[in-house]
């Protein structure tokens, strides 16, 4: 019987790929390798990872996640950096991945492999085929040249990814290839970690429910990812002083940007029962000054307004100078999500959200699973509330459950 190891790179690319190995060689033994030492940041690469086990535990195929060696492919890529898609680089990052699939097919007893790059309409199949074969024969074994894309393969991919609802990257996975593709930005946002926390729309986010997503799936019950678009604010840098001197401070969420650089004296000090307020001569920048100025959060979704800075109580006067700078962005095509797990018309319901302890999160479903089969409950798992509860406002207004 054949044993057949297929490398895989992401879900999207594996979902018909997988299928189709499954029609053409229907009596071998499949075994997935994901192993992508190019995709950057560590983030994306769990992500992926995440949703090419999904995929392999649909179709009932083992899959072994290889390690993250991206130093190596650092130095192997170095004097490449500016080579364009499907140029050397790309050549050479084929060589890593098919190199260490043939030798983990070689040392597993596989006699046969293959990569589901072959699907991606941005490799060359040609490419690919030649260095596949090259290093199949120097370990002994057949390297699998399938065309996935043939015969409507493409259309196919693209149906199933939506169904099982796959999170779609938007680039390869190489930062070198980002860094062209997103040429003459200020920032890269796929580099970039605005917070320590999870934030509404953030990558992390998306990690998080699809971790969830894969254990409660483990378990034999039914999800449903329901995305939705909503304003998205982030802090790209703040400067606060009191004199001369800098002070530790956070930025409450949706606050609009301050053009340069803006110098005032408090005008006001407003006493409050969780916080003091100082207000300002010639601008409407306020300060926030509480117990604790760290994990501020929002209760509920806040306008973009006059910016706020919130810092621990200190000693002010009316007159004192302070010294205020602020870029902030908003994006008003930002996407965030909800995960429902068991049956959507079960009349009760348990929501939790990601910046929850996953193990406290797991633990949950685990004490409930019997309530969910039968359909008695279901678990709602919201993305961040950081910026005040939209997961559950999505939830209940939109989709129409009452509270």
């Amino acid at each position: 019987m054949d044993k057949i190891l297929v490398h895989i790179c992401c879900g999207v690319d594996a979902v018909w790929a997988l299928r189709k190995l499954k029609e053409e060689y229907p009596n071998a033994q499949l075994e997935g390798y994901f192993y992508d030492p190019n995709i950057h940041p560590e983030e994306e690469y769990e992500l992926r990872w995440i949703e090419t086990k999904r995929v392999c535990n649909d179709l009932n195929i083992p899959c072994k996640k290889g390690e993250y060696d991206i130093e190596n492919w650092f130095n192997a890529v170095k004097g490449y950096e500016n080579e364009p898609e499907r140029g050397d680089r790309c050549t050479i990052c084929h060589d890593i991945r098919l190199e260490k699939s043939a030798k983990y097919a070689k040392e597993k007893g596989f006699n046969k492999f293959t990569t589901v790059l072959m699907m991606s309409p941005k490799k060359d199949f040609d490419v690919l085929k030649n260095v596949g074969e090259n290093i199949a024969k120097k370990h002994g074994l057949e390297f699998l040249a399938v065309e996935f894309r043939k015969n409507g393969g493409m259309e196919k991919m693209n149906k199933l990814s939506k169904e099982k609802q796959l999170y779609h990257q938007n680039y390869c996975g190489c930062i070198y290839g980002l860094f062209q593709q997103r040429k003459g930005l200020e920032y890269i946002p796929e580099l970039v970690s605005f917070s320590k926390e999870i934030l509404p729309g953030s990558r992390e986010e998306k990690l998080a429910i699809k971790k969830i997503r894969t254990f409660a799936e483990e378990l034999g019950l039914s999800c449903y990812e329901e995305e939705f678009n909503f304003i998205d604010w982030k802090l790209i840098s703040s400067v606060l002083k009191i004199g001369k001197e800098p002070v530790y401070h956070e930025v409450l969420p949706y606050s609009a940007s301050i053009k340069g650089i803006l110098r005032d004296r408090v005008k006001n000090i407003e006493e409050k029962e969780d916080k003091i307020i100082l207000t300002f001569e010639k601008s409407t920048t306020q300060v926030w000054m509480v117990e604790n100025s760290s994990n501020t959060k929002l209760e509920y979704p806040r306008f973009i307004t006059n910016p706020v800075f919130i810092i621990k109580k200190i000693p002010v006067e009316i007159g004192q100078k302070f010294e205020f700078q602020l870029k902030t962005e908003i994006d008003h095509n930002a996407k965030s999500q909800i995960l429902i797990i068991g049956n959507i018309q079960s009349e009760n319901y348990l929501d939790l959200s990601v910046d929850e302890n996953y193990h406290e999160i797991i633990s949950r479903i685990k004490e409930n699973l019997k309530s969910l089969k039968n359909s008695e409950i279901l678990i709602l798992i919201k993305g961040s509330p950081k910026f005040g509860d939209i997961g559950m406002m999505y939830f209940k207004n939109i989709m129409g459950v009452k509270s």
